[in-house]
C-alpha cells in the first residue's frame, strides 16, 4: 500500500534536517584540524590573518623542516612512541580479547562478581590511581623506563574487557559446542571460532586504544624522566619556551602527530 504525499514529504524533509544537522556538527569537529593543517605550511604571522586563507601559496614549509631537520630528537621521540604504542596494542589485544571471552563463555565461580568489580574501576577518575601507580612503579624500579608506559595495557583494560565481553556474547553458544563436539578445547575456540567472528570489535578496540596510547600525556609527564625517552605528547613542548613560541613549527609536529591516527582508521577500514 502507497504512503500518502504528505507523509513521504514528510520523510524526505526530515531525513534532508538530520543530513545537514550531521554535515555540521561534522565540520565543526574537522575545522579546527583543517586549520592546523593550513596553519602548519605558514609563517608565524600570517597564520593569524582573518579572513583565514585555508590554502596557503605559496607553502612554507620551514616549521616541518625545523622539526624533522633541524631537532633530530623529534624522531628520537617518534620512534619512541611507535615502541610504546605497539606494545601497549599487543598487551590491549591479548588482555582485553582473553579477558572478554573468559566473563562471556567460560562459566567459572564468581564471573560476573569479578566482571562488575573490574567495571567499577571505570568510575575512578585516572588522577587517582597516579600516585599508587608511582609508588608501585618506583618499587618495581620502572621509573624512567617505558616499560611503566606500556605495562597498564597487559593488565587488561576496563572499557576494553568491556567492549569484546558485549561482543562475544552475541556469538551463538550451538556455535561453540558444534567446535566442542568436534574436539576442541576453549583455546582452540577462541582462536579458530570465536576471534574471527569479532574482527569488527577487535579493530574498534586497536583503534580507541592505538589513540589513546599515541597521545597518552600524563604517563611519560609523571614516569619518564630523561629526554631521551620522551614521547611525542612532550616532545611538542619543545618549540615553546619562555620568551617565545614556535607556532609554526608547534602546528607542523601536532599534524605529523596525527597522521599515524589517520593512517591507522583508515587501514582498519579495508
Amino acid at each position: 500500500m502507497n504512503k500518502p504525499k504528505s507523509y513521504q514529504t514528510y520523510r524526505f524533509i526530515k531525513k534532508s534536517l538530520l543530513t545537514l544537522l550531521m554535515i555540521c556538527i561534522t565540520l565543526t569537529m574537522l575545522l579546527p584540524y583543517l586549520w592546523m593543517m593550513s596553519s602548519s605550511f605558514k609563517d608565524s604571522v600570517s597564520m593569524f590573518d582573518f579572513p583565514i586563507r585555508w590554502i596557503p601559496f605559496p607553502p612554507d614549509f620551514s616549521g616541518y623542516q625545523k622539526v624533522w631537520a633541524e631537532n633530530s630528537d623529534f624522531i628520537r621521540f617518534f620512534l619512541n612512541s611507535i615502541k610504546v604504542t605497539a606494545l601497549a596494542l599487543c598487551g590491549t589485544f591479548f588482555s582485553c580479547t582473553m579477558g572478554g571471552y573468559a566473563y562471556a563463555k567460560i562459566n567459572f565461580k564468581g564471573r560476573d562478581k569479578f566482571f562488575m568489580l573490574k567495571l567499577a574501576t571505570m568510575m575512578l577518575p585516572a588522577q587517582i590511581t597516579m600516585l599508587p601507580n608511582f609508588m608501585i612503579f618506583k618499587w618495581l624500579g620502572l621509573l624512567d623506563t617505558h616499560t611503566a608506559l606500556w605495562l597498564p595495557f597487559f593488565l587488561g583494560q576496563p572499557f576494553g574487557t568491556f567492549l569484546m565481553r558485549q561482543y562475544f556474547i552475541k556469538i551463538p553458544n550451538d556455535l561453540l559446542d558444534s567446535a566442542k563436539i568436534d574436539g576442541a578445547g576453549q583455546w582452540k575456540i577462541f582462536w579458530t571460532v570465536a576471534l574471527p567472528l569479532a574482527q569488527a570489535a577487535v579493530s574498534m578496540l586497536l583503534f580507541l586504544y592505538f589513540v589513546s596510547a599515541w597521545n597518552y600525556y600524563d604517563g611519560p609527564l609523571i614516569y619518564i624522566r630523561s629526554v631521551a625517552k620522551y614521547t611525542l605528547p612532550l616532545a611538542v613542548k619543545f618549540f615553546t619556551n619562555e620568551y617565545d613560541t614556535n607556532y609554526t613549527a608547534m602546528l607542523a609536529a601536532a599534524v605529523s602527530m596525527s597522521l599515524p591516527v589517520i593512517a591507522v582508521f583508515i587501514f582498519l577500514q579495508t
